[in-house]
């Protein structure tokens, strides 16, 4: 099991657990009304998650004058983000009866893609790989709904949410492999060493409008914290790859080692996440 996930339970079976201390004014904090009944309540909250990307396929993107990588609908390299960690911090307030607001910002460093291209004769295992960062702010909104009690004597609030704002990201490190051509002899064949061909494309970066949808369980810790546990889809827009040089490795019959450079139109691929999430929020 991979350390983020381990972390998340953690926290979890931590706050579950019968017997750990509950105040009266903190069992009062589950009840949204109770918690509005002196009006606004500032808070700040710390989180991390566990992401994982939903499929993402990268094809042809916007023509800027090159030729195109893929050149048809049909090709593509279609593969997922492997489980990676995501740091959340907010901001928020209480503004209503069972209704809070929160300016949230998150990042995300070396997030890993594999995925598979299906270039003609190319074989069927052509595996890719690139290294994702990307950061994001949002302004989030929250409804918190009545709650039930735990056997522990906790009060638990389920909670829905939405949010909206901008997705910044950095693709490096792109490289698509051919380890088993349909001619181990042809064109990707590999080298003297066993070096096997590759073809790496342009770095890209860019900035999106990006939109979020989220839902858990709030439960009460202390008097004046929480731990939110749940879950949240995010549409990061498009991820685009540069328009210039790829870099084709080949290598001849004798043995030689070609390095060939090809101006190419952007690639892209749509980026949509699911995350698990354990975030704290102290009352201010």
């Amino acid at each position: 099991m991979r350390p983020g996930v381990r972390a998340l339970l953690a926290a979890a079976w931590c706050s579950l657990a019968p017997g750990l201390p509950v105040t009266a004014s903190g069992e009062s904090s589950g009840s949204a009304a109770g918690a509005n009944a002196v009006g606004y309540e500032p808070y700040l909250t710390a989180g991390i998650a566990v992401v994982r990307s939903s499929g993402t396929r990268f094809a042809d993107g916007e023509d800027t004058g090159h030729a195109a990588l893929y050149g048809s609908m049909n090709t593509y390299d279609a593969g997922a983000l492997d489980n990676g960690l995501a740091v959340d911090i907010a901001a928020g307030v209480r503004l209503a009866p069972g209704f809070r607001a929160q300016l949230e910002f998150g990042v995300a460093h070396d997030l890993e893609y594999r995925g598979n291209t299906n270039y003609r004769s190319a074989g069927t295992h052509q595996p890719s790989e690139a290294d994702l960062d990307i950061s994001r702010i949002f302004l989030a909104g929250f409804f918190d709904f009545p709650g039930w009690k735990l056997p522990s004597g906790r009060n638990v609030s389920p909670f829905l949410g939405g949010g909206a704002g901008v997705a910044t990201y950095r693709l490096s490190g792109y490289v698509q492999r051919f380890p088993d051509p349909d001619d181990p002899a042809g064109s990707l064949r590999a080298g003297p060493g066993g070096e096997i061909p590759f073809t790496a494309i342009p770095d890209g970066r860019g900035r999106n409008r990006t939109w979020m949808l989220t839902g858990g369980v709030s439960i009460p810790i202390h008097e004046k914290s929480r731990l939110d546990l749940g879950y949240r889809y995010l549409d990061a827009g498009p991820l685009r790859t540069d328009s210039g040089d790829i870099t084709i490795v080949r290598y001849r019959r004798e043995g030689a080692r070609r390095q060939i450079p090809v101006p190419i139109n952007e690639t892209a691929a749509e980026l949509r996440t699911h995350a698990l999430l354990a975030t704290f929020r102290f009352a201010l």
